[in-house]
């Protein structure tokens, strides 16, 4: 029997290694996740100018539009988008194409996340557009939509008039920090750069006492002797040798009406000195309950 022991042990044990379970395999390790880069982005903006050709000039709004998701809406920075046919494009949640788009629109821009820090901004590469017309959730009636249009339509329009005023500057400046109407920092600072790019000229966005003490302006006394440093400088007449100032103010003579639409009066003024100076004023322009503004009116044009 001593002879079939050893044979016999060696059988069992290779039985007994054949129904032992086989070791636990690792699971496989998970997929890494996306990077900031490859997860879309989304920014909230408005287009200021540029839908009818489709290269849109955009100002990025201060709070996410109504169920939207939104990483960038501070409303301070000012973009520059041009659409292409592949770009998906949605109006109110509806495949729509780049010629429902109209100024004025909110819209909300899924992309990659990249940013070019040029001025205006641009974006990298886009996932679509999705936009929102008047009377929507995220647009609803009764505001100034589109009140970039208005004011770079009456802008256009003073720069038309006594044109000598602003002849062969090389400089201009936009004060809007008395614009009616609550314009967004880069609703103005578009404006500014529009406005700019239409005429061919650098825009700044000093006032006239910021023009004054930083040097831009030159002050001839209208008396003489001239006062001395530190006296009362009221006395003195200012020009602008190689620039014009363009204001927008709003106008205070109908503070007391009232009206059932929106309606916005102000004035708008260009000025190079005293003697050289012209305005559009008591202008106003209606909006009514869902749309746009449709012209806007002059009640008199003043030059100096």
């Amino acid at each position: 029997m001593k002879q079939y022991a050893l044979p016999l042990l060696l059988l069992l044990m290779l039985l007994t290694a054949c129904g032992a379970p086989a070791a636990p395999v690792p699971p496989p390790e998970e997929p890494p996740s996306l990077t900031e880069d490859e997860a879309p982005s989304y920014l909230t903006c408005r287009i200021v100018d540029g839908a009818e050709d489709g290269v849109l000039l955009l100002a990025e709004l201060d709070a996410p539009l109504s169920g939207g998701r939104d990483d960038r809406h501070d409303g301070k920075s000012v973009y520059r988008l041009t659409l292409t046919a592949e770009t998906p494009v949605y109006l109110d949640g509806r495949p729509a194409s780049a010629g429902d788009l109209t100024d004025g629109m909110p819209l909300e821009i899924a992309f990659n996340g990249l940013v070019l820090e040029s001025f205006p901004a641009q974006l990298g590469e886009i996932y679509s557009i999705s936009a929102y017309s008047t009377g929507s959730p995220q647009c609803p009636g009764g505001s100034y939509y589109d009140l970039c249009g208005l004011y770079l339509q009456a802008l256009d329009d003073l720069w038309k008039k006594d044109p000598a005023l602003n002849e062969n500057i090389s400089i201009a400046s936009l004060d809007l920090t008395q614009a009616p109407g609550g314009l967004l920092e880069s609703e103005q600072s578009a404006l500014r750069w529009r406005f700019g790019e239409l005429h061919g000229v650098e825009v700044l966005d000093l006032t006239f006492e910021e023009l004054r003490d930083q040097g831009y302006l030159t002050a001839s006394p209208l008396s003489t002797p001239a006062p001395k440093e530190g006296e009362d400088l009221s006395s003195l007449w200012y020009s602008w040798e190689d620039g014009c100032l363009f204001s927008i103010r709003a106008n205070g003579s109908h503070g007391a009406e009232c009206y059932a639409l929106p309606t916005l009066f102000f004035d708008v003024e260009k000025w190079r000195t005293p003697l050289a100076a012209y305005c559009l004023y008591d202008c106003s322009a209606l909006w009514p309950e869902m749309g746009t503004w449709e012209g806007y009116s002059i009640s008199s044009e003043m030059i100096s």
